[in-house]
């Protein structure tokens, strides 16, 4: 069975910090008289869940229209459950107790349960998200050479309250490989890790990362 882990889309989507929202303009409208209906849409590229493709901090790197559905596929994901509260952020330490499951994994789930907050408190969900650490980020990079994608149930995988930390641990992992991080995700359908996950990101040129439906089989 196929569920879905990403959210839809709308002019109430949070957005990281605070940023620009989805702004919607009608260009065509039956009601009006015209002949069909159609609209502009006009959209950061980091709204809602969004693939962060190395070019995002890697001058260098790869964008995300340089990629295939075949960098896109992971066939052996691993879901952790790292309970977050407001600005928590997830350590080396902690990954380090999961260090074997991690090692055979080629996508990372990390949920951390804060997208409770998105709906009913979206300020909170905004701007005092959890995030990864700089060290969380090393450690990563540095132990599991199969790791090909982070997804996370937060807004950003950088707190807004350790905004420099979590700058430092995007670059870490995004620069000088081919690497992906999917965030606000929607995990809360999963008990369990996934068969197998599908990244599928609006294929823009021109753009570093791109928002993206995201499959799973469970």
């Amino acid at each position: 069975m196929l569920i879905l882990l990403s959210h839809k889309l709308s002019t109430a989507t949070p957005v990281y910090a605070g940023g620009p929202s989805l702004k919607l303009r009608p260009l065509r409208q039956i009601i009006k008289g015209d002949s069909s209906n159609s609209y502009i849409i006009e959209m950061l590229n980091h709204l809602g869940t969004h693939v962060d493709a190395p070019r995002h901090f890697d001058p260098f790197g790869r964008s995300i229209a340089d990629y295939g559905i075949e960098n896109l596929t992971f066939r052996r994901p691993l879901l952790l459950n790292m309970p977050k509260q407001d600005s928590e952020l997830i350590t080396a330490e902690e990954l380090e107790v999961y260090k074997n499951k991690i090692a055979e994994a080629d996508m990372l789930l990390i949920k951390t349960g804060f997208q409770k907050f998105r709906s009913p408190e979206p300020e909170r969900y905004s701007m005092h998200n959890p995030g990864l650490s700089s060290g969380a980020a090393n450690y990563i990079v540095k132990t599991f050479p199969k790791l090909r994608a982070l997804g996370l149930d937060t807004i950003s995988l950088s707190s807004v309250d350790h905004r420099e930390d979590g700058r430092l641990s995007h670059k870490t992992l995004l620069s000088g490989r081919d690497f992906f991080i999917v965030e606000d995700m929607d995990l809360s359908k999963l008990t369990d890790s996934p068969k197998l996950v599908i990244v599928v990101p609006l294929f823009v040129e021109g753009i570093d990362s791109a928002p993206c439906t995201v499959l799973a089989e469970v």
